[in-house]
């Protein structure tokens, strides 16, 4: 803090976020004349200086190991030479170490700089908020969903096919169909070898027993595009063998139908073709129901039956698969979500012909770096689909932890009209990256709606192992100990519930530098280069500490178990507990 009195301060990703803020705030007020800084700066914050240092080209990464700046980081960093309103210019002073030399230098002064990728990932805070600009409706939410980066990049890709589609007509538009109908069975092989583990333990039914063969089938082109001939071969026999049974059954409904007399010399010439017809017609029927059994016992019946079944089923797998198939098919679109073997042999045809398709319409003067058009097609409805299923399942979280509620008994997420509880308001307020997890651990929210029930059976099954054991101990105890302790029971408060009220009954028990270093665990940025473990950093823990980070785990898995439920995207869903910072935190609250 001395430092700071003679203008001079540091700024780097160990600090504590409020020590952070404040060199920020000194800095803005041109109170502070030098930071000492780290790629931080590059971040966007706000910190304009007349001259910017950097000391070095490289910086630590994973694992301890040096690595070169971004060209577009340093870039960043050279650019807060320069105040706004303050300064005509401003230097960048770029040191020489003996670890980076002049062609390291070169490398990242004149490297290219990567395209800029849409971050947008809707938080708790800003899922709250938005709620409350919408007057309870997620309309506004969905609007700023359509206005991000990611949007924008859309647009492009949109932009880009249209273009494309203009100047290459048909041709494109079937490479592009090839590409959903192999992106399709490419997800299917993907969902189906996902699925084999739990499948080998279960009866099988005779889609499931076939999985290891239609695999092999997805997994092989030759071997896909020779399997979908042998099907589109054996429906022609069958329709072949079809037809000439109606034939014959037509037949022999004219000679049943030819008036005939006792005395009719003709009687025997009919009598001796209908029966030669019947035979034929019996013979016919067998050999249909041969081709019947035949078509019936194919990889690609199977291969339906098991799409079927993987397309049936409610997890998120099955959502990405039922969109594949659904963007596979754009000249019919339709609601049904079951797929026939004959539309596999399409996408099979498709699948094997896509590389020499591609070929062609490059050699027509589409440059080999539109290649990647094909795979923008796929991120067109993605990216809107993304951000916004990832706000629908942080929205359910919510509602699940009370931090929203709605009176309406709706299904649909979007047709509902929320309003903000006080914990919700609360999130709101806290600008973390989790915000729910903070207030969780400081016991203001808890899972009301009882979405993790699961993880609570689970833990009542773990807890019985070995119970048997323990009956000599419960035989030996008299009935009306048993009944003493009924009394006291809490089974009407639910176990969210009881777990919350447990935290903030410890949380109270904490003296102010103890609470101090516990909520550093929670808003403290991740360690770098810390040589203490967890272990040991939580024995250097006060007895009231460990006892509350022990309660906050509770809380932390259950959480953890509903935005799983949910599918909250794995940045929006880090709950943080840094304990390295815990003790130092303590020993300063303290003095």
């Amino acid at each position: 803090a001395e430092r700071f009195l003679f203008g001079v301060g540091a700024h780097h990703a160990g600090m504590l976020a409020a020590h952070k803020a404040f060199v920020e705030t000194l800095y803005r007020s041109q109170l502070m004349k030098a930071v000492f800084a780290t790629e931080t700066l590059a971040a966007g914050i706000n910190m304009p200086a007349r001259t910017t240092v950097i000391c070095a080209l490289a910086k630590r990464g994973d694992g301890g190991s040096m690595n070169l700046l971004e060209t577009a980081n340093l870039l960043q960093m050279a650019g807060r030479a320069g105040r706004r309103g303050m300064d005509t210019d401003g230097s960048c002073v770029i040191v020489a170490t003996p670890f980076e030399g002049p062609d390291d230098a070169q490398q990242v002064l004149t490297g290219e700089i990567k395209p800029v990728v849409s971050q947008f990932s809707p938080s708790y805070s800003l899922a709250v908020n938005l709620v409350a600009r919408g007057a309870g409706k997620l309309d506004v939410a969905k609007d700023l969903v359509r206005r991000s980066f990611a949007m924008w990049e859309k647009q492009q890709r949109e932009q880009s096919i249209a273009s494309a589609r203009e100047t290459y007509g048909d041709e494109v538009n079937e490479v592009l169909e090839a590409v959903a109908h192999d992106k399709f069975l490419g997800l299917l092989k993907d969902t189906l070898n996902a699925q084999l583990p739990r499948r080998s333990g279960s009866k099988k039914s005779k889609s499931k027993s076939m999985v290891p063969a239609i695999l092999e089938v997805l997994s092989d082109k030759k071997l896909l595009k020779k399997s979908s001939k042998s099907y589109v071969g054996l429906t022609q026999i069958l329709d072949l063998e079809q037809s000439t049974l109606q034939y014959l059954e037509r037949e022999a409904e004219v000679i049943d139908g030819v008036p005939m007399r006792e005395d009719d010399a003709f009687g025997e010439l009919f009598a001796e073709d209908s029966s030669h017809i019947e035979k034929e017609m019996e013979t016919q029927r067998k050999r249909v129901m041969k081709s019947e059994h035949e078509l019936f016992s194919h990889i690609f019946t199977a291969m339906a039956g098991a799409a079927n079944a993987a397309l049936a089923r409610s997890d998120p797998q099955a959502e990405v698969l039922r969109a594949a198939l659904s963007a596979a098919r754009p000249r019919e679109p339709s609601n049904d979500s079951t797929v026939t073997a004959d539309e596999l042999t399409t996408f099979a045809k498709s699948a094997t012909v896509m590389s020499r398709k591609m070929r062609k319409i490059k050699n027509k003067g589409l440059n080999a770096d539109s290649e990647s058009l094909f795979e923008e097609m796929d991120a067109v409805e993605e990216a809107e689909d993304d951000a916004w299923e990832d706000m629908l399942a942080l929205t359910k979280v919510l509602e699940a932890y009370g931090c929203i509620s709605c009176a309406e008994g709706l299904d649909n997420a979007e047709s509902k009209t929320y309003q903000l509880t006080p914990a919700g308001e609360n999130i709101g307020i806290l600008g973390f990256e989790n915000s729910l997890w903070c207030l969780v651990a400081m016991g203001g929210a808890w899972d009301v709606a009882n979405e993790s029930a699961e993880l609570d059976e689970f833990r009542a099954a773990m807890e019985n192992i070995g119970s048997d054991d323990d009956l000599w101990f419960s035989e030996g105890r008299s009935s009306s100990e048993d009944e003493n302790e009924e009394v006291g029971t809490e089974d009407d408060i639910p176990k969210p519930q009881q777990e919350a009220e447990q935290l903030i009954s410890l949380l109270r028990s904490l003296t102010s530098s103890e609470l101090a270093g516990y909520v550093s665990c929670l808003v403290s940025e991740g360690s770098r280069g810390w040589s203490a473990n967890v272990v040991e950093s939580f024995q250097k823990l006060s007895g009231n500490q460990q006892r509350v980070i022990q309660s906050s785990l509770l809380s932390l898995e259950r959480l953890m178990e509903v935005q799983k439920k949910f599918s909250v995207d794995e940045t929006s869903s880090k709950c943080q507990l840094e304990l390295n910072t815990c003790d130092v935190v303590t020993a300063w609250a303290d003095g």
